[in-house]
């Protein structure tokens, strides 16, 4: 424990010298406050002016918060491990202890558990439809887990940090599943159910549409397509770490 706590400091101290991965750790809450403000600001104005009302559409504002807060904390640590790489750390690391699992817990484990805590947080402070606890922890574990896959395709498509900022545009695309609950009807929608971002989606429509909770088998979709994407990446991801 002690190895992985000092390559999570190490990590943590590049974060701090590097002004655009510093700015991605608070990113998700000063996301979360201009959602928290603009979106019902915007609201009023369209009631007034068109009478349209963006209330419907809330829960899509959670949805997307708990969606990218892990995903911007995935792309800190992917950019430091590309970072590594661009300087030859990580050859270092792979002569030492401090190799495998070690590394990867210190990389990936340890700022995820951050992750986890951050989307709650920021949807309980900023959140404009979903109070529900147990909604937002399961949730939350799935776009946990997304976040895992994000991180998993940076580090294994590019090449160093430069390839890894094009292609952070390119892998979030991969959160456009979310918004497909609310736009197609059942059954084409599972048509995405590939996509982990969509069952987050899903269960945050469900749980705003019926107050209920959430259906179990939401939830074992939910980490099968993230194992699926797991299973996909991990052979070609250990040979690059």
């Amino acid at each position: 424990m002690i190895t992985v706590w000092k390559i999570f400091s190490i990590g943590f101290r590049q974060i701090l010298r590097d002004g655009m991965l510093f700015i991605l750790l608070p990113a998700p809450f000063l996301l979360g406050a201009a959602l928290r403000f603009i979106i019902p600001y915007a609201d009023g104005i369209l009631s007034q002016q068109l009478n349209l009302s963006l209330f419907p559409w809330y829960p899509i504002s959670d949805a997307f918060l708990l969606t990218m807060t892990p995903v911007m904390i995935a792309m800190v640590c992917a950019f430091i491990v590309l970072d590594e790489r661009d300087e030859s750390i990580g050859v270092y690391y792979s002569i030492t202890p401090s190799a495998g699992w070690n590394y990867l817990i210190a990389r990936i484990g340890l700022p995820m558990v951050w992750a986890f805590a951050s989307s709650v947080i920021v949807v309980l402070l900023f959140g404009l439809a979903v109070d529900n606890i147990p909604v937002i922890l399961t949730v939350s574990v799935i776009s946990t887990l997304q976040g895992i896959i994000f991180f998993m395709l940076l580090v294994t498509l590019a090449g160093n940090k430069v390839e890894g900022l094009a292609l952070s545009k390119i892998t979030n695309i991969l959160s456009l599943g979310l918004f497909v609950p609310w736009f197609l009807e059942a059954p084409y929608r599972y048509l995405f159910g590939f996509l982990p971002s969509f069952w987050i989606g899903q269960m945050i429509h469900f749980a705003s549409q019926f107050g209920q909770s959430i259906p179990l088998s939401y939830i074992a979709m939910g980490v099968l397509s993230w194992l699926i994407w797991t299973i996909f990446l991990s052979r070609w991801f250990l040979q690059r770490t």
